[in-house]
């Protein structure tokens, strides 16, 4: 697995989107869930004029298969109104589409746990705060293809940190949610720790 020298991942199943802005550095990975029943069924709402916008550089399907639908040196829709804080200089950011790549999960989350998986629900409050609710548990296929995609992005870009949308945007999301291994995802990228405020 590789980014080829014009941004692809040479494994990936091209689905182009077209858009998005020239992105000269790229500074973290944002992991998110979509909600939905399947990777092109997500990529499929991102090309209806609804959705204005939103979208991701990659989509990883619940059997591990990878989609890319943006270059690695362009920016995409996922990460909306945001800020992160850079772990090295302090400094914080904002317009995080700007400067960050998105992985997107295929998942259900909190508001379909069940309803596209046979793999029983995670139990879980989330850290942000709120009750204990079911969550779509990740499969094994997707974790280990999300851990390998991130590893080669970090390593490519020289990123300096990966983080959940519930990281820079924790008063309105949620993804990717307590069923996500992100302290594990972390370590296999480098970083220490869950990602700080």
């Amino acid at each position: 697995m590789n980014i080829t020298p014009d941004h692809w991942l040479d494994i990936a199943k091209r689905v182009h989107l077209k858009g998005g802005s020239d992105m000269l550095v790229r500074r973290f990975l944002v992991i998110h869930f979509t909600a939905g029943a399947s990777a092109l069924s997500s990529i499929s709402w991102w090309q209806d004029p609804k959705a204005r916008g939103a979208s991701a550089h990659f989509v990883i399907d619940r059997d591990g298969a990878i989609y890319q639908c943006r270059p690695c040196n362009k920016t995409a829709g996922h990460a909306g109104s945001s800020a992160w804080r850079d772990p090295k200089t302090k400094k914080y950011y904002t317009n995080l589409n700007s400067c960050s790549i998105g992985i997107e999960l295929v998942n259900g989350g909190n508001v379909y746990p069940t309803k596209f998986s046979d793999i029983p629900p995670t139990k879980a409050a989330h850290k942000n705060g709120g009750s204990v609710k079911d969550w779509e548990t990740y499969s094994s296929a997707q974790l280990a293809a999300c851990e390998m995609l991130s590893r080669v992005l970090c390593e490519r870009y020289n990123l300096d940190d990966v983080v959940g949308h519930d990281d820079i945007a924790p008063n309105r999301k949620v993804d990717p949610g307590p069923a996500f291994p992100m302290e594990l995802l972390r370590k296999a990228c480098g970083f220490e720790g869950l990602p700080r405020p």
